[in-house]
C-alpha cells in the first residue's frame, strides 16, 4: 500500500488487513506507536522515513516485520525496538542519534542489515553491537566518531562489509578487527588518520587483507 507524500499526521485506520508492504515516507508523522499497526498481521515491510519522526514507540508485537525504514527523521534518540522479534533490516540512516546505549539491539538479534549513517554518533559503548551475531552490513559512516572501543565487532561473526568513512577517526585499536574474521568490505575514507605508531595495527590490517 503506497501513502507516500500525503500529508498525513496519523496512520491511516482503514488499510487492509492484508497488506504486506506499507510504504508511509514523506508525510507528517511527528510521533507513532507501532501499535498502530497491530491490525496488519501480515505487515513485513514498512517505510517511514521522511516525516520529521522524533518519537517511535515500540513494544506490542509486530510478529512478521521484517524491514523498518526510518531514516531522514528527527530521532534523537533509538527506538526500544520491543516486538520486532523478526526485524533483519533497520535503517535509521540520517537523524540526530548522538548515542547508543549499551545492548542497545538485544531485542532484535536477527538484524542483517543496520544502517546509521548520517547521525551525530561520538563515541559507541563497547557492547553497542552485542547480540547481533547474524548482522552482515553495518554503516556507520557520515558521523562524528573519533574513537571506536576495541570490542565493538566481537560478537559481529557474520559481518561481510562495514563503513566507517566520512567520521573523525585518527586511529583504531589494536586488534579491533576480530582476528580470523574474513570481510567482503571495509571502507575507510575521509577520515583524518594519524600517520603515526599508533596506525602501526591498521597498516598491517590493510596488507594482510
Amino acid at each position: 500500500v503506497n501513502c507516500t507524500g500525503q500529508g498525513l499526521s496519523a496512520v491511516p485506520p482503514d488499510l487492509p488487513a492484508d497488506t504486506g508492504i506499507l510504504l508511509l515516507s514523506a508525510n507528517r508523522l511527528a510521533s507513532l506507536s507501532t501499535a498502530a499497526f497491530l491490525p496488519l498481521t501480515q505487515l513485513q515491510d514498512l517505510d517511514l522515513a521522511d516525516n520529521g519522526l522524533a518519537a517511535l514507540h515500540t513494544g506490542l508485537p509486530l510478529p512478521s516485520l521484517r524491514e523498518l525504514i526510518l531514516s531522514r527523521n528527527t530521532l534523537g534518540a533509538l527506538p526500544a525496538l520491543q516486538g520486532l522479534p523478526a526485524l533483519t533490516h533497520l535503517a535509521v540512516a540520517h537523524n540526530s542519534l548522538a548515542t547508543l546505549a549499551p545492548r542497545a539491539f538485544h531485542a532484535v538479534t536477527r538484524l542483517q542489515d543496520l544502517d546509521l549513517r548520517g547521525n551525530r554518533l561520538q563515541t559507541l559503548p563497547q557492547d553497542a553491537f552485542a547480540g547481533l551475531r547474524a548482522l552482515k552490513y553495518l554503516d556507520l559512516s557520515d558521523n562524528l566518531l573519533e574513537e571506536l572501543p576495541k570490542e565493538l565487532l566481537q560478537d559481529l561473526q557474520k559481518l561481510e562489509t562495514l563503513w566507517l568513512s566520512g567520521n573523525r577517526l585518527q586511529t583504531l585499536p589494536t586488534n579491533f578487527f576480530p582476528e580470523g574474521h574474513i570481510f567482503a568490505y571495509v571502507f575507510l575514507t575521509e577520515n583524518p588518520w594519524h600517520c603515526d605508531c599508533n596506525l602501526r595495527y591498521l597498516r598491517a590490517w590493510i596488507w594482510q587483507n
